[in-house]
């Protein structure tokens, strides 16, 4: 299943993320960038955050944060399932 999203740029444009299209290293990258900016790992830093109470940036970066981890977490799991039937 192909994860996409469009996001509003810097730049005051749109854009489409494909999330399956990203490389492994671009998709940990990034997730260790949200973390370093949010002092914790998603799942975490899910636990306080409040939409309510959130500025519209943050709501941009917390729904890429978690379809970049949900990208990272399938992709280990078809990994761990080719290996397994090997």
């Amino acid at each position: 299943m192909s994860r996409r999203s469009i996001v509003e740029t810097s730049e005051g444009g749109r854009t489409e993320i494909d999330y399956s299209s990203l490389p492994g290293v671009e998709i940990d990258r990034r997730i260790r960038a949200y973390e370093e900016r949010y002092g914790a790992i998603l799942r975490d830093y899910s636990l306080s955050f409040s939409c309510d109470a959130a500025s519209p940036h943050e709501l941009n970066d917390i729904m890429d944060w978690e379809r970049l981890v949900e990208e990272r977490d399938e992709r280990a799991h078809k990994y761990r399932e080719n290996t397994r039937s090997r």
